[in-house]
């Protein structure tokens, strides 16, 4: 193989790889995104889904609150 044929081929093989690692990067950079905004989806429905447990801790301190204020007759 001549000199010439080798660097065409080696100058082929670096642009793939330029281009493999600039996909590699462009896809890490949007599964990063994705995390991010799934995190905080989860987090928010987590909150959500547990209101039951707001309003029993709600409830609960209403109760307290109602009892520990002294009665006026």
């Amino acid at each position: 193989m001549e000199p010439r044929d080798r660097l065409r081929l080696l100058g082929m093989e670096m642009e793939l790889q330029r281009a493999w690692l600039a996909a590699y990067l462009d896809e890490r950079e949007a599964r990063a995104e994705r995390w991010r905004s799934s995190a905080l989806m989860r987090a928010l429905m987590s909150v959500f889904r547990a209101r039951s447990l707001w309003l029993a801790a709600f409830g609960f301190l209403a109760e307290w609150w109602r009892h520990r204020k002294p009665r006026h007759a």
